[in-house]
């Protein structure tokens, strides 16, 4: 097995530091109370260290369809455990915290199944493939991993700050084996390492920069505009150039539960108490628009006193030229 190297942790970092929001969300919704979730942090840790552990803890394991067919695992603390069971159970986590029982184990393992399937859909969405949680078991106990951690002398801990404000100052941890790293992040060339230069090289390098900076000083002419018909330069990172001077335009968002065409006899009919019957299936996706033009799909969600949306599904590029042309 290589060794994980240090830029293999930043893009596991970056990677997490996106989806964060989409796991604290998915906790938010099963405990019916706000979450949040930091900058992660990533560790290697030896195998025998995490077995050394002695402390009782909560933990969930789960696999999924792709990406992390490999088995992964949440962990929580036993004060952790106890309180997001008392929310999850429709508690207000008030009183003093007790130790973990039997009895709080099954509304605990819902939840945690439905962060296991959040951070699926937030993986589905980044990394652009279906990611579904295909089997999610849990208990409580000193820390046992499953076989597959055996085949690896260390083990990634995910470190995931997890804050319910008034309640809870804790650390959500997901371990995940380094077959699961590398299938998470892009592949890579092994050979392709920014070479580091000597101080003299270096050197050489920005009187070279310098100099040219002289002559196009120089020589400067006035920049023209492209001819017409010709394809906007883009950025170095794939946006077109000037974009930045549009970003702060307000865009109406709205998120669409259903239709219906009705007559107007009928619309003149309706009073208080009646019911208008959408062309909507119940449990089906709702639409997100922006502008009134269809770009994703997702699930109404209830925190505390909103309504929210967590999406899961955004359309392709083809799919919303196509749907340039139809009325919504």
């Amino acid at each position: 097995m290589p060794d994980i190297t240090a830029r293999e942790i930043d893009g596991l970092t970056s990677l997490f530091s996106e989806i964060s929001n989409s796991i604290a969300l998915a906790l938010s919704e099963q405990i019916n109370v706000e979450a949040t979730i930091d900058n992660p942090e990533i560790h290697e840790k030896a195998i025998k260290d995490l077995l050394l552990q002695s402390a009782e803890m909560f933990t969930t394991s789960f696999h999924c369809s792709a990406s992390l067919t490999v088995e992964s695992l949440f962990t929580l603390t036993e004060d952790a455990a106890v309180l997001l069971s008392n929310l999850a159970s429709g508690g207000d986590g008030s009183g003093e915290i007790a130790a973990f029982e039997e009895s709080m184990s099954a509304p605990l393992e819902t939840a945690m199944s439905g962060v296991a399937r959040g951070l699926a859909t937030a993986l589905s969405n980044t990394l652009g493939e279906v990611i579904e949680v295909e089997g999610c078991t849990s208990h409580f106990g000193p820390l046992t991993l499953p076989p597959v951690f055996a085949m690896s002398e260390t083990a990634l801990e995910i470190v995931l700050p997890l804050t319910i404000v008034g309640l809870l100052d804790t650390q959500l941890v997901l371990l995940i084996t380094p077959d699961t790293m590398h299938s998470l992040l892009p592949a890579s060339d092994e050979n392709d390492e920014t070479p580091i230069l000597d101080e003299s090289a270096l050197t050489a390098m920005l009187n070279d920069i310098s100099a040219l900076s002289e002559d196009d000083s120089m020589s400067s002419a006035p920049v023209m505009p492209p001819a017409p018909g010709k394809q906007q330069q883009q950025s170095p990172i794939g946006i077109p150039r000037g974009i930045d001077l549009i970003l702060d335009i307000p865009l109406d968002v709205t998120v669409e539960l259903g239709r219906v065409r009705m007559l107007i006899k009928d619309v003149l009919e309706l009073t208080s108490g009646s019911i208008v019957e959408l062309d909507r299936v119940a449990g089906e996706p709702v639409d997100l628009l922006v502008n009134g033009r269809l770009i994703a799909k997702g699930e109404v969600v209830v925190i505390e006193d909103n309504f929210g949306i967590r999406v899961t599904e955004i359309l392709s590029p083809v799919d919303r030229v196509a749907g340039l042309s139809s009325k919504r």
